[in-house]
């Protein structure tokens, strides 16, 4: 893993721990009966900045996924010549008789 990728991740996890806080709190407070609505709005904007960030931290492996399997492809290209068949592609058998 990069390390913007390890960033995020633990971007992730602290916005994931405090959502998870804010959760338990307003539910805390519905039980009490006691006034919440001034921390969904914190809860809302927590998620989203969630899954803003876990949407970057999937683009930034993407790209490595994708850069790894392109350098793996080339090195694998420059292994084998274009010019080299497989034989048994082309091996038939005349003795065959067709119905």
């Amino acid at each position: 893993m990069e390390r913007k990728e390890k960033i995020l991740h633990a971007i992730e996890i602290a916005l994931g721990v405090l959502g998870a806080g804010l959760l338990i709190a307003i539910l805390v407070l519905k039980i009490t009966k006691h006034e919440m609505l001034y921390l969904t709005y914190p809860l809302v904007g927590v998620v989203i900045a969630f899954l803003i960030v876990d949407e970057c931290a999937r683009v930034q492996k993407r790209k490595r996924l994708q850069a790894e399997a392109e350098a793996e492809r080339t090195e694998n290209e420059s292994e084998r010549p274009e010019s080299e068949l497989p034989k048994e592609a082309f091996e038939f058998d005349e003795n065959k008789e067709e119905p």
